[in-house]
């Protein structure tokens, strides 16, 4: 089960790598799509929302790609994700039932609800400054590459 979409995944993967490049200028789509593992076409498509919502610029020709706008300190998890999915003030059943409430519950009812609500705080918290912190201090952390580091000897 993923917790976002693949548009909102992308997007975070894709602003951790332009957080992760911050003061080196514009990124090209070519060079970020190879790096990433994301299709250059779907990239474009995946970033220009943030566009229009203020995270992040564009600009085209020579020197141009994309770049933050903002700090990464000031852009959360949840300013992209919300550009893609919309985290529901419920979360729908774990167990797939149609009605699945307090007073209706299934016999995961209440751990789901906390476990939503945590993860809820953790995307509204955590920055892309935290992202890129955890990939610096994680040596066999190759995020937001796609696949994994080579085990360490």
């Amino acid at each position: 089960m993923n917790a976002f979409s693949h548009s909102a995944e992308y997007a975070i993967r894709a602003l951790t790598h332009l957080a992760q490049q911050r003061g080196d200028g514009f990124s090209l789509v070519r060079d970020m799509s190879e790096r990433l593992g994301i299709p250059a076409a779907f990239l474009v498509k995946v970033l220009r929302p943030l566009v229009g919502r203020g995270l992040i610029e564009s600009r085209r020709g020579r020197g141009g790609g994309y770049r933050l706008l903002r700090p990464p300190g000031q852009v959360r998890l949840y300013d992209i994700v919300d550009a893609y999915d919309r985290l529901a003030a419920e979360p729908s059943c774990a167990l797939g039932q149609a009605v699945c409430t307090n007073a209706r519950a299934c016999p995961m009812h209440g751990y789901w609800k906390d476990a939503f609500a945590a993860f809820q705080t953790y995307v509204a918290e955590t920055t892309l400054d935290d992202m890129v912190q955890f990939c610096r201090q994680q040596t066999d952390c190759a995020y937001p590459a796609l696949g994994s580091a080579a085990p360490s000897a």
